[in-house]
This record gives structure tokens, C-alpha cells and sequence, in this order.
């Protein structure tokens, strides 16, 4: 029924009004271009601006494909009923006062009427929907965008009506435009499959709060056009604001975010970084490598751009030497050709396009940042309409400077060229469409480890219930071996008799207590490495946890070697089971490098997600150590997953897990029901 949002024939705008200062009169004038059929209804009057006006959406003999709902909340519940009895198969609710003030039972009444009548429902509490092809503009929105090739959708209105106004400015051309407000019917998805069918929609940009929608993650993955997301609700304040905002719950941004680059979205952090990427990806292709070229008319602008290269994984290849001849023909002698290339600060408008020209010929090249300074012979704005004429992309610009350049910038941006103020902005700008293009490619190793885990849990059942009763750091180690997941050798001891004796069969052995009502033993002293005396060591433990659940002294092999301490985790979340990685031990909590990961997600993925760690430099062997088990960490990582997946635990953790250069083994596990 989506297509009805879009494509109606006919439209009712139940509580049109004459009145310019009411958003039933925007709307219905807002409609005034449409090229279907337009009902007004209103008790109150026989017509308005030209069109007959209806008592009831029930009293109009034609069918109706899209109903507009602007009444007083009170009213909607009523009108809706109307509205499924007429047979009308979308409506937009414009209206508000329900759960985004706490009004949650109006809400419902108006989602279980929805249901009833099958009726694919935007809103309420949203500012309406546009489609540029059509004309239709079913929304209250002060601003028309122009037609092209970008779809938004939005939780905010106010944040849409932003977006729309600066359209116009960079001459952004949208699609289609949906307000979601409080999205009752968690359209999220069902949206996102639409437009990837959607011939007129190459991008999608998403302004997003919180997903309500539990099939987007399944529906997103088949989509095959760049999807923009800016996720707000980022920090505690800015979640109860969310919450207040539109009635959605605002998750871990942490989570979305893993969760938005497993499926390959373009991440903007701020609202300025949003309309940068809608910019850049409705008017430059993606990246066939990361080799670019840098032209400045100024070498200090072309090194800072060049160091900036490398953080964003840019590279600046050597050109070839046919390329290097023929720019020795344009260049004055004093010029350096090199890349970054400086065309020397008296460079004219016809040298930036030889120079262009030139390196667009040359196959060690696919992307360009032209950086120019306001100096005494430059033109910035011939240059920039040298740039738009040869019409080569992927081309970001810079031109640095304020008043003198300010023509030339505006004429990029609304020719499609974007343009930034500083080089470094030019550089991340060409990354991003870098990134885009190098998706990571999916393999079979979770549904195998899956397949073989669910075997495991079918034949150990019993055994691992009642592991998972009250389960403790023992219990939950004897689960991992269950699952094939080194641990070390160990013993539960009860008395202080037992300790002695188990602590004989190892060379080295360490000592931990054992109670669930402790997560975090070293807060409490509660291990000791290789006790001389093993009894006294078992009474120091056991008092340490006085006031504790005690379930005795873990007594186990010492782990030792040239190791690694990394923590892997995984948590049941809104959005799925999420998996983590990052540099272990005590310094997990200080440092907090840590990567996450949404199950399912591949062993590449897994392996990409631990080269993302700031500490990755660590285990790929620093200062003369062996590089450790890459390997091994992404393959656990996976496995304790699924593990917590299947036995549908809350929350399960290795901190830390020992890693070797060739293997790795469990040091600390613990599991939350």
C-alpha cells in the first residue's frame, strides 16, 4: 500500500480550512499543483479555494487512494474510522498530542483501527509527504524542493524542513519526502524496500531517532542504492530528549552505528555532515580505488591535504610518464610535478583545465580535489566554470578563502561540484565516497559455526541448563569448552583441603573466587597468582567476599607466554544480539577501545572490526613482539555470539582473553542471564 503514499489518484484533506494561518489551509494549498483529484472536508464550509467542500470523507461519491488528517486529536480516532470504512488505503495524520506527550493510549486506539482497515498509516505528529514527479505535496512544508534524485525520510519534521530549505541552495534534487513523526506503523523498512524499487530515487538520507521497525536490518541488507543515516539520541540527555521528541526510544548509538556499518551506510555525525553527503553522493559517483590526485595553486594548502590522505586510507600514486611529459608542456619550469601537484600561485583558468584534462587521462588516477587560493592572478570563478565545463567526476574542490571566492563556490555547489572552505574537508569528502565503494563481503562462517553450535546444544541440553543456573565464572567456562572454546584446566574447591590438593596438579596455578554476586574480582582482591601456601591463599579469598554468595575457589593452570589481553563480549540489545572487541583486562573500562559488531556478521567483518581497535598496532606485533592470532579473536568473537544467541543469554563475556601468536585461550568468563 506504500505506492498509495506516492502515486494516489485522488486525495481527501480532512480539516481544510480557509484560514491562511491553519496547517489544513498549507496543505490544501500546498496541493494546488497536484495532478489528481482534491476533496476538502470540513463541516464547516461548501468550498474552499475553489474546490467543493465535504461535511464527511463519506459523503464523497468518488473512491479515495490518500486521506490528509489535520482535526484535533480527539477527533482522529473517528476520522480514521471513516476513513477505513470509505475504503481509503494511506493516510497521513499531521495531527499531534499522542505519545510524543505521553498520550499512548490514543495512539493505540488510532494503530488498532489502522490494522482493522489494512491502512498503511504516516504519523501522526509528522510534517506530510512529498513526490516531486507528481507534484504532490502532501505536507505543510514552506518550501518545494527541486525534482531529483534523492529520497528523505525523517523522524523530525522541523529537521526535514531544514533539509528542504537548503535544497534549493545547492541545487539538491529530491524525489521523495516522508515525515514519519511518530511512526505507528514502523514504516522504516517497508519504505526502504519501496525506494530501492523506486526509479527516480539513486540516494536515500534518513534522519532517525530510533527504529521501530524489527525486519529493517533484513530489509536494508537488499538494498543496493547509498543510504545516509543521522542517528541523534547520542548521549544520555540527548536520548530523554528523543524519547520526548517523537515517543520512540532512542538506543545505544554505539550499537546503531556498528549496526549502520554492517550494512554499508554512509554515517553522518552532525546535521552539517548530512547535507555534505546528500551533496556528494547525488552528484559524484563512488570511487572505483583510493587513488587521487591533489591540484593546488598553493603548496602549503597541497601538504595539509596530504597528510590528511592518509588517515582517511587516500593514497596519492606517482603519475605515468606520458602524463608527466605532457604537463611539463603546460607547467612553467619552476612547477614541481608531483602529487600533490602545485600549478604554481599565478596559475590561470585555462592551466587548472589543461592540467584537469591532462590528469583525467591518466589510469593511475580515479578521483580529484582541486584546491585554489584567492592569489592576484587567480579568477576563482573562471576556474570554477572551466571545472564545471569538462564535466569530469568523481572532482571535489576547495577553494579556500572568504569574500573573494564566495561566487565561486556557490556556482560549484549548484553545478554540482561540492566545494569546502578547507582541503582537509576536500579529502574526507573523497573518502567517503572511497568507503562507500569498498563494502565488505559477506562469507558462510556464522551460519556454519551456527549450525554446528545448535547440534552441540541439542546433544548437551541437560547440561548446559543447568550450567546456566546461577551460573558463575566455573560454570560458565564449563559451557565455552562445551563449545569447543579453550579454557585452561581447572578445579572448583570447597575447603581449603581441596585447594591444596588441586593446586599440586599444576606447576603453576592461579586462585579466583567464585560467586555470582561478583563480576569484577580484581575490585575485591578476589585472585591470587601462584599462592605459596594454597590453604591460607583459600581463606584469604573466602574472606575477602564476606556478605558474598560464596560457591568456593576456582583453582586453575597459570596461563603464561608472550600474550595479548583482549575482551570479547556479547549483549542481547533492541536491535539484535550485538557483539564487542577491544583491548582487555583492567584497561577496557579506562581506554574504552573497543569495536561492535550486530549478529550476523562475517568472519571478514569480524576481522575489519578488530583492525578498526586503536590497539590493533599491539596485535599486530609492536616493538619486536610476534604478531598475535588475528584469526583467533574474529572466529571466538562469532562463537560467543552465536553461543549467547542460541541459549538466548543476556549477556556473556571473556575479559580477558589470552592471545598467542598462534591460538589463544580463555583467561576470565562471565554470563548474565
Amino acid at each position: 500500500m506504500i505506492k498509495y503514499l506516492f502515486y494516489p489518484e485522488s486525495i481527501a484533506i480532512i480539516g481544510a480550512t480557509p484560514k491562511e494561518n491553519k496547517v489544513g489551509y498549507s496543505i490544501l494549498n500546498n496541493l494546488k499543483d497536484f495532478k489528481g483529484k482534491i476533496y476538502p472536508i470540513n463541516p464547516k464550509y461548501s468550498e474552499i479555494l475553489g474546490y467543493k467542500c465535504y461535511k464527511s470523507i463519506l459523503d464523497v461519491d468518488d473512491d479515495i487512494d490518500l486521506a490528509v488528517i489535520v482535526t484535533p486529536n480527539v477527533v482522529v480516532p473517528n476520522v480514521l474510522e471513516e476513513c477505513g470504512k470509505k475504503g481509503v488505503k494511506a493516510v497521513v495524520i499531521i495531527t499531534a498530542g499522542f505519545s510524543e506527550v505521553g498520550n499512548y493510549e490514543l495512539e493505540n486506539k488510532i494503530k488498532e483501527i489502522a490494522k482493522k482497515y489494512n491502512i498503511t498509516v504516516v504519523g501522526p505528529n509528522c510534517l506530510g509527504i512529498i513526490n516531486t514527479s507528481n507534484n504532490l505535496n502532501a505536507s505543510f512544508s514552506n518550501i518545494y524542493p527541486p525534482k531529483g534524485n534523492v529520497a528523505i525520510i525523517s523522524q523530525s519534521g522541523a529537521v526535514l524542513n531544514a533539509i528542504l530549505d537548503i535544497c534549493p541552495l545547492l541545487n539538491i534534487g529530491v524525489s521523495k519526502v516522508v515525515s514519519l513523526g511518530n511512526n505507528i506503523m514502523e514504516l522504516e523498512g517497508k519504505l526502504l524496500e519501496y525506494l530501492n524499487n523506486d526509479n527516480e530515487t539513486k540516494l536515500i538520507a534518513i534522519y532517525l531517532e530510533g527504529l521501530k521497525d524489527k525486519n529493517f536490518k533484513e530489509i536494508a541488507k537488499k538494498v543496493n542504492k547509498p543510504i545516509i543515516v543521522l542517528k541523534s539520541g547520542k548521549s544520555e540527555v540527548g536520548k530523554k530528549a528523543a524519547k520526548s521528541h517523537t515517543g520512540s526510544l532512542a538506543g545505544e548509538y554505539r550499537v546503531y552505528k556498528a549496526l549502520f556499518k554492517q550494512l554499508n551506510f554512509i554515517i553522518a555525525e552532525t546535521f552539517e555532515e548530512l547535507i555534505d553527503l546528500i551533496h556528494i553522493f547525488s552528484t559524484q559517483p563512488t570511487l572505483k580505488s583510493n587513488n587521487i590526485a591533489i591540484i593546488t595553486n598553493a603548496g602549503g594548502f597541497g601538504v595539509l591535504a596530504a597528510d590528511y590522505t592518509e588517515k582517511y586510507n587516500l593514497k596519492l600514486p606517482n603519475f605515468s610518464e606520458e602524463t608527466v611529459n605532457k604537463l611539463k608542456e603546460v607547467l612553467p619550469k619552476t612547477a614541481n610535478i608531483s602529487n600533490p601537484l602545485d600549478i604554481i600561485g599565478d596559475a590561470t583558468p585555462e592551466r587548472y583545465r589543461k592540467v584537469i584534462e591532462i590528469l583525467s587521462k591518466d589510469k593511475n588516477i580515479d578521483a580529484f580535489l582541486v584546491i585554489l587560493t584567492p592569489q592576484k592572478m587567480t579568477k576563482p570563478l573562471e576556474v570554477a566554470k572551466e571545472i564545471v565545463d569538462l564535466n569530469i567526476k568523481p572532482l571535489i574542490t576547495s577553494f579556500v578563502g572568504g569574500i573573494s571566492i564566495k561566487g565561486a563556490k556557490s556556482y560549484l555547489r549548484k553545478n554540482g561540484y561540492p566545494s569546502y572552505i578547507t582541503p582537509e574537508n576536500g579529502v574526507k569528502a573523497l573518502s567517503y565516497l572511497y568507503k562507500y565503494s569498498k563494502k565488505i563481503e559477506d562469507d558462510n562462517y556464522y551460519y556454519k559455526v551456527k549450525e554446528e553450535f545448535l547440534k552441540i546444544t541439542d546433544e548437551n541440553k541437560n547440561i548446559i541448563r543447568e550450567l546456566l543456573k546461577d551460573v558463575n565464572e566455573y560454570k560458565a567456562k564449563k559451557l565455552l569448552s562445551i563449545y569447543n572454546i579453550p579454557v585452561p584446566k581447572g578445579y572448583l574447591a570447597r575447603s581449603e583441603e581441596e585447594a591444596e590438593f588441586y593446586a599440586k596438579k599444576f606447576d603453576k596455578c592461579v586462585m579466583k573466587i567464585v560467586s555470582p554476586e561478583i563480576l569484577h574480582k580484581s575490585d575485591i582482591g578476589g585472585v591470587i597468582i601462584n599462592p605459596e601456601n594454597p590453604r591460607e591463599a583459600y581463606r584469604t579469598l573466602i574472606e575477602r567476599a564476606k556478605g558474598k554468595k560464596i560457591e568456593g575457589v576456582l583453582v586453575e593452570e597459570y596461563i603464561d607466554g608472550e600474550k595479548v589481553e583482549v575482551i570479547v563480549g556479547s549483549k542481547k540489545d533492541d536491535l539484535g544480539y550485538t557483539v564487542m572487541v577491544g583491548l582487555g583486562g583492567i584497561f577496557v573500562e579506562v581506554l574504552k577501545d573497543i569495536s561492535l559488531g550486530v549478529l550476523p556478521i562475517s568472519k571478514n567483518y569480524a576481522i575489519n572490526m578488530i583492525k578498526e581497535l586503536k590497539s590493533y598496532k599491539i596485535l599486530e606485533g609492536y616493538r619486536g613482539q610476534k604478531k598475535k592470532d588475528i584469526n583467533f579473536i574474529a572466529e571466538t568473537l562469532i562463537k560467543i555470539g552465536v553461543i549467547a544467541e542460541i541459549n538466548n543469554i543476556k549477556e556473556i563475556e571473556i575479559n580477558p582473553l589470552f592471545v598467542f601468536d598462534h591460538c589463544g585461550i580463555v583467561g576470565d568468563a562471565r554470563i548474565i542471564i
